[in-house]
């Protein structure tokens, strides 16, 4: 028998980021950086295509000149927060590489915006639309 809290938490969505939704092999991320579109703004730059799936991928790509490990990993952690926080609200059948423009800061909120902003854009250069 099912009580009101199980029927709530089966109600939310779900907001995990299991490995169906991450760029894992170097052919993606390959194929997104050769047929790709680029968006960028001052915190992000986002390459993308579209894929053959029901939902929108994301691939990381941070360089050493982004600055030490822990800045580096701050990075991944925060974009990661952000897809897996509004991946719902995403253009989706995108494949999307992600990386943090030179010289910008680790800000969650920045982060939130630059990654709908451009994914919208770049879904609608390549006809998805949210």
């Amino acid at each position: 028998m099912l009580d009101a809290s199980s029927i709530g938490m089966e109600a939310q969505r779900d907001e995990r980021f299991p490995k169906n939704v991450r760029l894992v092999s170097q052919k993606d991320f390959d194929r997104v950086f050769k047929i790709g579109t680029v968006a960028s703004d001052s915190i992000l730059v986002i390459h993308a295509c579209c894929n053959e799936l029901e939902r929108t991928r994301i691939g990381l790509s941070i360089s050493k000149r982004v600055g030490n490990s822990p800045v580096r990993n701050r990075w991944k952690r925060l974009i990661r927060e952000a897809f897996r926080k509004q991946k719902f609200d995403l253009p989706q059948f995108l494949d999307i590489v992600v990386r943090p423009k030179r010289g910008a800061s680790p800000d969650y909120q920045q982060i939130t915006k630059s990654l709908l902003r451009l994914c919208t854009q770049l879904g609608g250069k390549l006809g998805r639309k949210p």
